[in-house]
């Protein structure tokens, strides 16, 4: 049994006849205990013989028609394990979503770098995120863009007003590599882990289903709009709250008022963008659920009879969109709260007494005006959208069965 174990080990490894020839008369000599003493050191050889040798003793000895057998065997086996393997079959509509979802991403992030709105870094990320987002679904995919595009147009409201106030806000508002991923990773793994695991995008089944694989895909749905529900309001809350008339307050200490930009500061203003941003982060991703759109053109069936094979029923597509634009509104103005709640705390805020506008980091001229300065500002945004996308993963599905 040693013997064969040896041999099939080595004929894995490389199955030719040479690596069981004995060595030439001219380089070893046979040994009694079967070695073969080879240029100064040892070490066992297999034999290969003829069917008809009957010369050695060598336990190391195998004819050649075991060899072909062997190899015979191997060929074979490797070949039902691979007709084993499961079949991979990949919808055509992924396919042609996943090119054109490409396609676009790759038209937006050169946009986004000619517009000055991403450097090269932030191109690249953007290309990334919206390229995967859009082969899990459609939905995913425009919910992103959406997020994107408002933000992108957001930072060039007010530009110059927002000069005045805080240090580095440019016109074009240029994002990065950290900005990008910061506001879109973790989302974009939770539609990936959909798609892998539950398949493709459908509507909610809130309530109406016990099996893992759909409260799984309910909870990763629902955590994906949150996350750029809070993504949304944090944003629109910056771009437009700092544009209030009015003082923003600390959130920490409401009856403190404190420059526009500082971190923790919240004003009316801002807390109505973050709620509105959120909504329509949600509104989009119910409207353009699977069979959502196909729903509404079921009285006219007449003219498009094909939408009634991929419509939902109207009043599911009625619930999801007003699921999401709910979660999304509890996304959009509870995150923001929570990401001003640790900027007030965990995220320092300096003030430039010589410019006299929020400044970044510390500098000869600036003084702390807030915070503690243990996170930066794209770490405060992890933490709170991935904190906003958790919470509501595992809680506002049960609380949801009412609506």
């Amino acid at each position: 049994m040693r013997c064969h174990c040896f041999v099939a080990i080595i004929a894995t490894i490389a199955p030719t006849t040479s690596c069981f020839s004995i060595a030439s008369s001219s380089t070893a000599t046979r040994q009694p205990n079967g070695y073969s003493q080879s240029i100064g050191h040892h070490r066992r050889q297999p034999s290969l013989h003829d069917d008809n040798d009957v010369g050695s003793n060598n336990p190391f000895t195998i004819t050649r028609t075991q060899h072909h057998h062997y190899l015979t065997s191997t060929s074979l086996q490797s070949s039902s394990i691979l007709s084993a393997l499961p079949a991979v079959r990949i919808p055509a509509t992924d396919i042609v979503r996943t090119v054109i979802g490409i396609i676009l991403a790759r038209r937006i992030s050169n946009s986004g770098l000619k517009k000055k709105s991403l450097n090269q870094s932030g191109a690249l990320s953007a290309f990334i995120v919206a390229s995967l987002s859009l082969a899990t679904s459609w939905r995913n995919g425009i919910t992103l863009l959406a997020f994107y595009w408002t933000s992108s147009k957001l930072t060039r409201v007010g530009s110059k007003i927002k000069g005045k106030l805080e240090e580095g806000a440019t016109e074009g508002g240029e994002r990065g590599a950290m900005q990008v991923f910061a506001c879109s990773l973790i989302g974009v793994i939770c539609a990936c882990i959909r798609r892998l695991l539950v398949g493709s995008d459908g509507p909610l089944r809130l309530g109406g289903s016990s099996v893992t694989t759909a409260i799984l895909g309910d909870q990763l749905t629902l955590a994906y709009v949150a996350f750029f529900a809070c993504c949304a309001g944090d944003t629109w809350a910056s771009e437009l709250g700092v544009l209030s008339k009015s003082l923003p307050r600390l959130i920490i200490k409401p009856w403190k008022k404190v420059p526009p930009g500082t971190n923790g500061g919240i004003s009316v203003v801002g807390l109505g963008a973050s709620a509105a941003g959120g909504m329509l982060m949600g509104l989009l991703h119910g409207v353009f659920v699977p069979g959502g759109i196909a729903s509404l053109m079921l009285p006219f069936n007449n003219y498009w009879p094909s939408s009634a094979l991929s419509a939902i029923p109207p009043a599911q597509f009625g619930r999801e969109v007003l699921v999401l634009t709910f979660v999304g509104f509890m996304g959009g103005f509870g995150g923001s709260l929570l990401d001003s709640l640790l900027g007030a705390t965990v995220q320092a805020t300096y003030y430039d007494d010589e410019t006299k506008k929020i400044a970044k980091r510390s500098g000869p001229t600036t003084t702390k005006v807030g915070g503690w300065g243990f996170l930066s500002n794209e770490m405060v945004n992890v933490v709170s959208t991935a904190m906003s996308a958790l919470v509501t993963a595992l809680v506002a599905r049960p609380l949801l069965n009412w609506i």
